[in-house]
């Protein structure tokens, strides 16, 4: 009877060891993936909000002006990562997405206006708390 009560606790100890492992093989692959998200929702959401200011600041210098057809699918990549930006990152980093995005949204910038400094001044906040969330070293 010892022997059975103790291969017993030994199979039970064997089963929470493998169950414990797995869960936790499982939370660092859900951890990468979501890191990974993270990472190509901000290069789109940067690379789109980067297009766009950079159209308008080329137009507000007196350059042909870019097709609205562009400007449109900028927008929507935009919104496409925010949406994901929205569902996965931490307040502090969507906060700093949503005043960036308002801010190439009402810029009409130009190198001497004081707007141009302060949208590029939100995306390298934006850009320093994304890396900070995303465990990048600086």
């Amino acid at each position: 009877m010892g022997n059975v009560l103790a291969a017993l606790i030994g199979a039970l100890a064997v089963l929470g060891g493998v169950g414990a492992g797995a869960w936790l093989q499982e939370r660092r692959e859900h951890e990468r993936w979501q890191r990974g998200e993270k990472l190509t929702a901000a290069v789109n959401f940067i690379s789109a909000t980067g297009a766009i200011y950079d159209k308008r600041l080329m137009r507000s210098n007196g350059a042909a002006q870019a097709s609205t057809t562009d400007e449109a699918a900028d927008w929507i990549r935009a919104q496409d990562a925010r949406s994901t930006l929205y569902l996965l990152c931490e307040t502090a980093t969507v906060d700093l997405a949503e005043g960036l995005i308002h801010s190439v949204r009402r810029a009409e910038p130009s190198a001497a206006d004081g707007h141009h400094h302060e949208t590029l001044d939100l995306l390298h906040t934006f850009v320093r708390v994304l890396r900070r969330e995303l465990g990048v070293s600086d």
